[in-house]
């Protein structure tokens, strides 16, 4: 598994939550995914799982833009076929913290992703994920929030349009995602990348065109995760390249730069 973050402790992504000498601030999470068949009776196989958290104020929207952008994130991406379990404690991780330290968990069409990780074999002995099996239990019923967690926002079908991807529900509220990542073409590109991986295909195979890929989608989700909360704002059409760029570019820089990337970067 290879890892992308720029969280001083990124296996605990709301520490200002719990540690006494940060300032307290209120966080918006936001969990993506990218997968792929591996083929056979072979189990989906997470090609990516991203994080992203941004601060938000308790009473009234704060307005982003990209020259100021700011957020946290997380992306994991598997070195090997076999990395699905490694990936799914980090997602898993992730929710047990947020739904207790986040104001908001924001998702695109959570419930697919939820079902399918629920469906995944675990090795014999495992406990079961706690995070996402209350998270998917929370996600049937998000009017009824219990006290003390997360407030559960599915970008699609709380915010609308409803769409399957989430660069449509993007468009249709001034945000302006990736044409790298829009649409099909993420999905396609995250199996050329799992056949890859299958095919033991090395030169074929970019860890940081996924990385960048999930990021981006997960900062949509974020934004658009603030937009139906009121938690967050923006006054003209923003650019996902220009946000994601401007904190970070070093997940794939001839991405971000303008650069067509190598696969085997």
């Amino acid at each position: 598994m290879r890892a992308y973050s720029n969280l001083l402790r990124p296996d605990t992504p709301f520490g200002s939550v719990t540690d006494p000498w940060r300032r307290p601030t209120k966080w918006l999470a936001a969990m993506s995914l990218l997968w792929g068949e591996a083929g056979g009776d072979e189990p989906p196989v997470i090609m990516a799982a991203g994080l992203v958290v941004m601060s938000v104020h308790r009473t009234r929207p704060r307005t982003v833009s990209a020259p100021l952008a700011q957020f946290g994130y997380r992306v994991v991406v598997p070195e090997s076929i076999g990395d699905n379990d490694q990936i799914i404690k980090v997602v898993d991780d992730a929710l047990v913290q947020g739904r207790r330290e986040a104001e908001v968990i924001a998702w695109h069409n959570a419930a697919d992703d939820l079902h399918v990780l629920q469906q995944l074999p675990r090795p014999e002995g495992a406990p079961r994920h706690a995070g996402i099996t209350a998270v998917a239990e929370a996600w049937g019923d998000r009017a009824a929030q219990e006290r003390s967690t997360a407030l559960c926002v599915d970008t699609s079908h709380d915010l609308g349009p409803a769409a399957s991807y989430v660069s449509e529900t993007a468009l249709a509220h001034n945000l302006e995602p990736m044409k790298e990542f829009a649409d099909r073409a993420q999905q396609e590109g995250a199996q050329l990348a799992c056949d890859a991986l299958v095919d033991e295909r090395p030169g074929d195979y970019s860890p940081g065109v996924l990385a960048a890929s999930v990021l981006t989608s997960a900062v949509s989700t974020a934004l658009l995760g603030g937009k139906y909360t009121e938690r967050l704002a923006w006054r003209e059409r923003l650019s996902i390249a220009d946000f994601v760029g401007a904190v970070a570019w070093e997940v794939a820089p001839p991405l971000f730069s303008g650069v067509a990337p190598s696969l085997s970067e």
